[in-house]
């Protein structure tokens, strides 16, 4: 076997890029909940249709996902990333002709940017497998997690400073998208590549020989379609949460545009905080525990999404948007730690992989247009768009439940004792 070699600054160089890539579809997509009033003002509609322009994003994202891995797997994670990007910069373009006075085509900018959406979602993982070996692995794909928070702490307070919101234009914030992008394009163009035979982490690594293992094997395991479920609950909550607090806040706490984005993003500050200590409780908490820890933490978040838009007055906002922002993103680092050994085997760990982001996308479709169809017609009421809240946290928290002794039976075939 040829010696593995690891270029540490080219490696970093890489990811840092396509990670920073993957911060400007997190702009892209929540730019939308900053100028959400504004875009109902502008085009005199409800909730439920502005919700739309998240929900199109998502069923787009949630369709080529998959594909989006195959593709990869013939081109690569460069070549997909520039096409994500190519394709993402050409819908916001469609968004900017759309203009204030043809949602229409305001949606169907949306669902362009969808394509691009799903398609980058694979490509920073890929990349970091690649250039990285697997003991050097933690640090990067922990730093990846957190870039939809990035994006999303950037479009929430910036979104308010671009040219034309004091006028009721929400179009600052697409072309802000579209120059952060062009950047980010021209980067990953430059110096993003797959590392040559002698440096591909991935091409190195010793596997076990044995035959191929079909994707309807790695879809057999029970605890794989657990922790799916398992998922949809901090999904939801996160969709519901990402999409409409700003809205929220300015409807039913009388904020204005920039208090309202500026008082959300403390939640998402308190997520990259999260983030990383995350990752330190983690390795604290022993392998076979952590379905244990991960049954807590579905009843943790449950109650987030239960409580977020219940909160009695504007006193408490600031400490329960820590407490909310540093519970909710303790859970993602811990379901796809504990995720792996759901696989029917280890062959079949990227299916299961595949399938919990499945998971994810329909609980952000889920979420966004539920809480909005609650809420309108239920009297206008945000109160009222928390109830499927507790029917979702019933169904995590039962699933989560019966995976712990599915679970302990997964670690003695994986072999893994502590």
């Amino acid at each position: 076997m040829e010696e593995k070699r690891f270029n540490s600054g080219k490696a970093w160089l890489v990811v840092l890029i396509a990670i920073l890539a993957q911060v400007t579809f997190a702009i892209g997509l929540m730019k939308v909940p900053a100028n959400m009033m504004l875009i109902m003002t502008g085009f005199g509609v409800d909730p439920v249709a502005a919700g739309n322009l998240m929900n199109f994003n998502g069923i787009v994202a949630l369709i080529i996902a998959l594909p989006a891995g195959i593709i990869m797997q013939k081109f690569g994670a460069r070549n997909v990333l520039i096409g994500a990007l190519a394709i993402t910069i050409c819908g916001n373009l469609l968004g900017v002709l759309a203009g204030t006075d043809n949602f229409g085509l305001l949606l169907a900018s949306r669902a362009v940017e969808g394509f691009g959406y799903g398609m980058q979602v694979v490509t920073a993982p890929q990349l970091i497998s690649e250039w990285f070996p697997a003991q050097l692995r933690g640090l990067p794909n922990g730093i990846s997690s957190i870039w939809f928070g990035i994006g999303q702490l950037v479009i929430l307070n910036v979104a308010t400073m671009l040219p034309g919101v004091q006028e009721g234009v929400w179009l600052g914030s697409w072309w802000f998208t579209i120059i952060c992008m062009a950047v980010l394009l021209v980067l990953v163009i430059l110096f993003v590549k797959s590392p040559p035979a002698a440096e591909n982490q991935l091409e190195l690594e010793e596997r076990p020989a044995g035959q191929k293992v079909s994707i309807v094997s790695g879809l057999a395991s029970p605890t794989t379609w657990l922790i799916l479920f398992v998922f949809f609950l901090f999904g939801y909550v996160n969709s519901a949460f990402g999409s409409y607090y700003p809205t929220y806040l300015q409807q039913d706490f009388g904020m204005d545009m920039g208090a309202a984005n500026g008082m959300t993003s403390i939640a998402t500050i308190a997520m990259l905080v999260s983030g990383f200590v995350g990752g330190f409780i983690l390795n604290k908490v022993k392998v076979t525990k952590r379905p244990v820890y991960l049954l807590i933490l579905s009843v943790l978040v449950g109650i987030m999404g239960l409580a977020m838009f219940n909160l009695p007055s504007a006193d408490v906002l600031v400490p329960f948007l820590i407490l909310f922002g540093f519970i909710l993103q303790l859970f993602p680092g811990c379901a796809y730690s504990v995720a792996p050994e759901a696989a029917a085997s280890p062959e079949t760990v990227p299916t299961t992989m595949g399938v919990l982001g499945i998971g994810q996308n329909f609980a952000g479709v889920f979420g966004t247009l539920i809480t909005s169809l609650f809420m309108v017609n239920m009297g206008n009421s945000w109160q009222a768009a928390t109830i499927p809240n507790g029917i979702f946290m019933v169904l995590g928290v039962v699933c989560a439940a019966i995976m712990i002794p599915l679970m302990k039976k997964q670690y003695e075939k994986f072999k893994i004792a502590d």
